[in-house]
């Protein structure tokens, strides 16, 4: 009879891996990376490559086999360029315009939108289910060099160190003064990122964009994830256009006394603090004090997630059902946001 060390033994042989040979591995990431660089552009003004930009979404293409396509890319790349539109030089050396139609800067991301024959999307991973240790792959345009290929490992993925100064993968002269980056979820590397991966894609091992290449700093390279890209668009519109209520809101914590008065179980909603005159919200009735509890019978919890459910897909610009508390009393609204250009 085997001892208990020859039954370990065989349980490890049975779940082992073989491991790939360097020559395998060369290969894979060598195919990979001639794969992953067809949605990769670099942005420019003038002649000038001042970062790099993702090919997120195309749509259905017309009689010419012309579409419509949402490029992503870094708010301090749009910033650095100081335009609203950006010229976008594709892997195939064609060169087209892209226009801003939205932006957020505490996340560092921007949206564009172009136009062309043959844009291929990139395919798109979740971040949320990456782990540390990962094998990932960046691409972008250091120093000018196009399509440029530099591989690494996830070290982490949470807010940077309050202490780290981190600075923007941009070029010199870029005109961009560099800052503190927001503290916000990032994807952190252990990869090489150079000036010119800004707004560039990092991938995982099966080629999926899972975030978008940033900032620098403590030997790491800082990408903001793809689910976090996935949100700016939920809540931006692929068009440029938002939800507009002519409020403002903050998050604040309801008492067990509220809750059980209300009939809701989450702790926090958004609480009217202002409603500029004429706009939507003021139309509906809306007041100030207002603590907005559901948007068509879905619980709102934050003011951040008003914002996505006022902007779903489909919905914006819809006449909306808002339940709210007023006064301790529960209350029924009906209004309809006005679809105004992203900011």
């Amino acid at each position: 009879m085997a001892d208990g060390r020859d039954t370990m033994s065989a349980q490890v042989a049975t779940v082992a891996e073989p491991a790939l040979s360097p020559s395998a591995l060369a290969e894979a990431t060598a195919r990979l990376a001639e794969q992953a660089r067809v949605s990769v552009a670099q942005a420019q003004v003038g002649n000038r490559g001042i970062g790099s930009a993702i090919i997120w979404e195309v749509g259905q293409p017309d009689a010419t086999g012309e579409a419509e396509a949402t490029v992503i890319t870094n708010a301090h790349v749009v910033a650095a360029g100081r335009s609203e539109r950006l010229t976008l030089r594709l892997h195939d050396g064609r060169e087209i315009e892209a226009r801003l139609v939205a932006i957020d800067p505490e996340h560092d991301l921007a949206a564009l939108r172009t136009r062309a024959q043959g844009l291929r999307a990139a395919p798109i991973g979740d971040s949320g289910a990456l782990r540390v240790g990962e094998y990932v792959m960046a691409i972008g345009n250091p120093f000018g060099i196009e399509d440029a290929v530099t591989t690494g490992v996830v070290a982490a993925q949470s807010p940077a160190d309050p202490d780290l100064d981190l600075e923007p993968a941009l070029p010199p002269g870029s005109g961009w003064p560099g800052r503190r980056f927001a503290r916000v979820e990032l994807v952190q590397a252990d990869i090489r990122l150079y000036p010119g991966n800004s707004g560039g894609p990092l991938f995982d091992a099966r080629g999926r964009v899972i975030g978008v290449n940033a900032m620098v700093g403590g030997g790491l390279g800082f990408a903001i994830p793809s689910n976090t890209v996935s949100r700016f668009l939920d809540e931006t519109g692929r068009t440029g256009q938002r939800a507009y209520l002519g409020v403002q809101a903050q998050t604040v914590p309801l008492s067990p006394v509220q809750r059980e008065r209300a009939g809701v179980s989450h702790e926090t909603v958004p609480l009217i603090i202002a409603v500029e005159a004429d706009g939507p919200a003021e139309a509906a009735g809306i007041l100030v004090g207002d603590a907005l509890l559901a948007v068509d019978g879905r619980p709102v919890r934050s003011a951040e997630q008003l914002v996505r459910l006022l902007n779903r897909a489909g919905t914006a610009g819809q006449q909306r059902s808002v339940e709210a508390l007023r006064g301790g009393q529960r209350i029924t609204i009906l209004l309809t946001p006005v679809l105004r250009a992203a900011a």
